[in-house]
Formats: C-alpha cells, sequence, structure tokens
C-alpha cells in the first residue's frame, strides 16, 4: 500500500504536540510525482510508491541555518532528507562495499547512519538501518509505511517525548517492544 496519508498525518500530530516547530516549520514542500522520479532515474535508482508518496508530503528538512541538528529531528537522532540530499548520499556511498545496491538513504543522523530504501534488491521497499561502523544492515521494517506507523505510535505511546533540554528523545526499551508489536515479521525486533 503507497498511501502514506495517514500515518504521515498521525506523525506530524504527534510533533505537534512535543511543539517540534522549529522541524514542523522546516518540512520543504512536497514534490510531484514526475520530480521524484527524475532525481532517482538520474542517480539510476528505479522509483517507488512509497518514496513518491513520502517525498510528495514533504521534500524533506530545510537544512541551512539550523542552530542544533536536534531541533530538526523527524524522530529521535533523524532528521527527514530533502531527495537531493537523498540521492547524493546515495551517490556518496554507493562504491562503498558496506552499502547495498538500490539503497536510498531518506533519514540521517548526520553522523553516517541512515535508513534506507531498498528500490532494487532482493527484497524491495524494506528500511534497513545502515551503521556507518558496521558491516551488516540489519531489515527493521518491512517498508516505509510499517517505519512510519512505528514512529507514529511512537508519539501517541510516550514513546518519545522531550528531555528537560528539550532534546527529542525515547525509551529504548519501549520502542522495542512497541516495534516488535508493529513489526511481528521483521527478525530484528521479534528475533
Amino acid at each position: 500500500m503507497d498511501d502514506l496519508t495517514s500515518p504521515l498525518a498521525d506523525v506530524e500530530r504527534g510533533l505537534r504536540s512535543l511543539q517540534r516547530h522549529v522541524l514542523l516549520e522546516r518540512l520543504q514542500p512536497g514534490l510531484t510525482a514526475e520530480r521524484s522520479r527524475s532525481l532517482l532515474g538520474q542517480a539510476g535508482l528505479p522509483t517507488s510508491g512509497q518514496v513518491e508518496a513520502l517525498y510528495g508530503w514533504r521534500d524533506g528538512t530545510q537544512t541551512a541555518g539550523v542552530g542544533e541538528l536536534g531541533d530538526i529531528h523527524f524522530f529521535p537522532g533523524f532528521c527527514l532528507l530533502s531527495m537531493e540530499d537523498a540521492v547524493a548520499d546515495y551517490r556518496s556511498f554507493v562504491l562503498d562495499r558496506r552499502w547495498m545496491p538500490g539503497g536510498l538513504p531518506v533519514f540521517a543522523n548526520g553522523g553516517g547512519d541512515f535508513y534506507v530504501t531498498d528500490l532494487s534488491g532482493p527484497t524491495p521497499g524494506v528500511v534497513r538501518h545502515f551503521r556507518i561502523e558496521e558491516s551488516e544492515h540489519p531489515i527493521e521494517f518491512v517498508t516505509i509505511r510499517d517505519m512510519l506507523v512505528t514512529i507514529a505510535a511512537g508519539f501517541e505511546r510516550g514513546v518519545f517525548f522531550l528531555d528537560g533540554s528539550g532534546y527529542l528523545e525515547m525509551d529504548d526499551l519501549a520502542y522495542a517492544a512497541l516495534a516488535a508489536e508493529l513489526n511481528p515479521r521483521v527478525s530484528w525486533w521479534v528475533g
């Protein structure tokens, strides 16, 4: 299912409830499906309905002039990349032996870790957590939609919260339990 309307609305509601105003103001207008396809095509990547839907909602986050990276975290530790930045990061990593062919980074932590959706591998659509220091990158979500549903539930259930200095944090154990509940087919969570 490529319709991300409901989980994206739920995530946005969660961001508003935690008063993530800097991020909400910096989320860029969405792209047309044609523009998404063009950018992916220029990088030699196939398109995906869920990628088009995500980037049709918002084209990532405007990072220029942000005081603290944490101010624009979409969920704890990670920012939504613009399509241009995602393609640029893909091109930077595509020859790295640890990278997965066809892997489009969608979320980044600013330190070399990404959540990557597989656009052309043996399991298209899955989302892997690429950790720069690791050689293996397990599947964490079957689809972008599953990831967004899990993120939305993290906001709704209070697993994501602001610490005393206003930094977006999460209860790691509660998040792992939530992800296992919502993603029972993914061995990373239920292993």
